[in-house]
């Protein structure tokens, strides 16, 4: 089949050769704008009202990558689902039980997605709001990587005024730095 696709082209007009191509590179780039619509919409129904670690990660576990490689602040980047359950969610929200998100806004360029998050949530008995652009490359409608964009501050501000998640943040910190980078 793709031996007589490439002999039919090779044939054919300039003027259908162009417009083969157009009709090629439009159906690609709808493809991949439905792909990112799709994992906007897993994405902020996820972010939406976790329940529990579990039951998040459960949510996104479909749409990553096996080998997802995950990237944010003050965190060694992670690699893989159980990485992602293990080493990112379950630390963060043991620290904010509560914690949910909104999308604000999002756009796609390729097989690139960006989207603008609004975290909320209760550190003791500090409620705090932090904003995040993360960058996500899909293949196949999976995300393969995320780059989170993202100014710690109100997170940290939240933790240091509630001496009772100390321990939990730090635990969290240092287990980060063991893992290898």
């Amino acid at each position: 089949m793709h031996g007589a696709t490439t002999a039919s082209r090779a044939t054919a007009s300039p003027s259908t050769a162009a417009t083969n191509t157009a009709a090629g590179s439009t159906a690609a780039a709808d493809a991949a704008a439905d792909a990112a619509a799709n994992w906007v919409r897993v994405f902020a129904e996820g972010w939406a009202n976790p329940v529990d670690t579990d039951t998040f990660c459960d949510h996104f576990d479909p749409w990553l990558d096996p080998q997802v490689r995950m990237i944010q602040p003050s965190v060694r980047p992670t690699v893989g689902r159980k990485a992602f359950r293990e080493e990112f969610a379950r630390p963060l929200f043991a620290l904010v039980p509560d914690l949910h998100g909104t999308v604000e806004n999002w756009s796609a360029s390729g097989d690139l997605v960006y989207i603008e998050l609004r975290l909320e949530g209760t550190i003791g008995r500090r409620r705090f709001t932090m904003r995040t652009c993360d960058r996500i490359k899909l293949r196949d409608g999976k995300a393969v990587e995320r780059v989170a964009y993202l100014d710690p501050a109100p997170l940290l501000k939240a933790v240091a005024s509630s001496p009772r998640s100390w321990p939990r943040f730090i635990r969290a910190q240092l287990r980060s730095l063991r893992r290898p980078a």
